[in-house]
């Protein structure tokens, strides 16, 4: 490979932004069509442009990579942990490149139930991240997500752990957070917005369309993001709002507070 000298130059197409009556302009708004083919053409101009100049590296990086996964330990289990009448674990083999989950009845002598195997949810695709995984509260239903392309928007998807068989629905778009409703067949999930943000609540019942779900809340202050979670007793379904821009200005003041003890002990 030939080493290129001079990086490609995204082009400059001005887009006008407005937020809140105020005016931004992003000249490389257009980068957000993963989509589009000018994108796509770029990015791999990128990336040859990244791998000409680290060519001579190349022996480094095997090196380097080689001594780092000689010092993992591949085949390894996590530690159980006890939810009701099961205990619940992961675990890696040598040469796969992701977790299994699995779990035993009563007993960790048990025979061992395999819950999800990531390695064959891989199989087939170039990229591969787990979001979601929870199980139901009878123990009986696993909920899970998946994010094939680096987008970190997730596929939402539910497994008869009885059966073997998927609900007929997947919901797209989802986030991270998720929580179970005490039936065992209410899912409250998140959803993005263009910048991908979590802001929608939804609340889903199992075995219906998703066009049929219901909104819960909409967070609409883009400074803040969304998220849902259960109570440790399990008894309440908790909605969080959190903003950087309240975080940052807290530490501000908390600074500010250490600052001004700092001048009055001197």
């Amino acid at each position: 490979m030939n080493q290129q000298s001079t990086p490609p130059t995204a082009t400059k197409d001005p887009q006008d932004l407005i937020t809140h009556g105020d005016k931004r302009i992003d000249n490389y708004y257009w980068l957000r069509q993963q989509d589009d083919l000018k994108v796509i053409d770029y990015l791999k101009a990128e990336n040859s442009y990244t791998d000409s100049q680290m060519q001579h590296t190349e022996e480094l990086q095997q090196s380097l990579y080689d001594e780092m996964l000689s010092r993992i330990e591949e085949t390894d289990l996590s530690v159980p942990y006890r939810l009701q009448d099961y205990y619940y674990y992961s675990r890696t083999v040598e040469g796969q490149a992701y977790s299994i989950f699995c779990r035993k009845y009563q007993s960790l002598d048990a025979d061992e139930e395999i819950l999800l195997d990531q390695n064959k949810l891989a199989e087939g695709h170039e990229y591969f991240s787990l979001g979601t995984l929870s199980i139901s509260p009878n123990q009986q239903i696993l909920a899970y997500a998946v994010d094939n392309n680096g987008s970190e928007q997730y596929t939402l998807y539910f497994l008869d752990l009885a059966t073997r068989k998927l609900y007929p629905e997947a919901i797209a778009d989802t986030y991270y957070s998720f929580a179970w409703g005490n039936d065992n067949q209410t899912a409250f999930y998140t959803k993005l917005d263009d910048a991908n943000r979590p802001y929608q609540l939804w609340r889903h019942t199992l075995g219906s369309s998703p066009s049929d779900d219901v909104l819960v809340y909409q967070e609409d202050d883009e400074s803040f993001f969304l998220s849902v979670g259960k109570t440790r007793s399990r008894a309440y379904i908790l909605l969080n709002l959190g903003s950087i821009v309240i975080y940052n200005l807290g530490y501000k003041v908390r600074a500010e507070v250490r600052r001004q003890k700092l001048e009055g002990r001197r």
